[in-house]
């Protein structure tokens, strides 16, 4: 009776997540015995760790299964160390890292490779229209996921490369979809709910501390009531500096030179670069590998939410002088991964929530 429970569990966790974390075990266990008290161990203090020990088996017993079936997510998330080329290539392959829960799925039944690529190829053809016949790409989009995630995750191409594969998701409205995709989540619901929610404490946050060497504090503190300072000062409070992710520039300044050596960033033009913080911005850009990928943003949230649909788009690490504001972004605004944060983000989680 135990393999058969063990068994439907394994295969209904699977169906959420492939890879559950601790907390997630501990919560499938504990449901376990709340429904069936009879299971209960009479040796455990919690009466279900041994469950909890025994599922852990049974899922990495099916995950096995599954990839000798040819399942295609499990099969490159196993890939072990190999030589040379191989080594670089295959030590970029990780199982999901930021809480993906469709992270490589396989192609649709029905479909191949081939048929999916004529799909892809139609939509490049509708995006060139004047007017774009949107139902259809929401549903060539969907379809082809499992095609453009393969492109993603196991050949990594340039960016420029999938701007041309694949322009329909350097819109805001396919990145939100692509987004929910594998987290199964709202993006831009979900990070406006968590700006009103968390934003309005960092007004006293940022006040708390000192920052006579950090100029640029002194203009956002003076205006916290705006959603844009707030994000802006935030990586100040982490201890991280946005200067080289943060790029600004006026209309008459060559665009080629603000962006030269950004890998991952925002670039923002404005009237006057002197100006604290402007009230207009005459574009809000999104700048990956030196190149700009996506413009007329509006504003600063605006760019950091398709900032972040694009890092999961396109399976991208996040910038290195902001990897803890982009944890926050992702752990307390978003609400992806919110149980599992390291000691910097959980520490500014407590404050938030007190």
């Amino acid at each position: 009776m135990k393999i058969d429970i063990l068994a439907q569990l394994a295969e209904t966790i699977y169906s959420y997540k492939a890879y559950p974390v601790n907390e997630e075990f501990d919560s499938v266990a504990a449901a376990l015995i709340e429904k069936h008290p009879c299971l209960k161990e009479p040796s455990s203090a919690s009466g279900w760790y041994g469950w909890k020990i025994s599922l852990k088996f049974k899922m990495g017993n099916y995950r096995q299964k599954l990839r000798d079936a040819g399942c295609q997510e499990l099969k490159v998330t196993s890939e072990k160390r190999g030589l040379g080329e191989t080594r670089r290539k295959r030590n970029k392959v990780k199982k999901p890292r930021r809480c993906e829960t469709n992270f490589l799925p396989d192609l649709p039944q029905g479909k191949d490779q081939e048929s999916l690529d004529k799909e892809r190829e139609q939509i490049a053809v509708e995006m060139k229209k004047r007017t774009t016949d949107i139902s259809f790409v929401d549903s060539a989009m969907s379809s082809t996921f499992s095609l453009r995630r393969q492109e993603v995750v196991e050949e990594e191409p340039p960016v420029s490369q999938m701007k041309v594969r694949w322009p329909a998701l350097f819109t805001e409205r396919q990145l939100s979809e692509e987004f929910t995709r594998p987290v199964s989540k709202d993006m831009s619901k979900s990070f406006f709910e968590g700006l009103d929610r968390h934003l309005s404490k960092p007004i006293q946050l940022f006040r708390s501390k000192r920052y006579e060497d950090i100029p640029e504090m002194t203009s956002i503190l003076q205006s916290l009531h705006k959603d844009d300072s707030r994000l802006l000062g935030l990586p100040w409070y982490m201890r991280e500096t946005p200067s080289k992710f943060m790029k600004i520039c006026e209309p008459s300044d060559r665009e080629e030179d603000v962006i030269k050596g950004v890998v991952i960033g925002i670039l923002v033009v404005v009237e006057n670069v002197m100006e604290p913080l402007p009230a207009f911005y005459n574009d809000v850009a999104l700048v990956i590998e030196e190149e700009v990928v996506m413009r007329h943003l509006t504003d600063i949230p605006n760019a950091f939410l398709n900032l972040m649909g694009l890092v999961y788009a396109l399976n991208l690490d996040y910038p290195k002088e902001l990897k803890f504001t982009f944890e926050v972004i992702q752990r307390l605004f978003i609400g992806v991964g919110s149980d599992s944060c390291t000691a910097r983000v959980h520490s500014l989680k407590t404050k938030l929530l007190r």
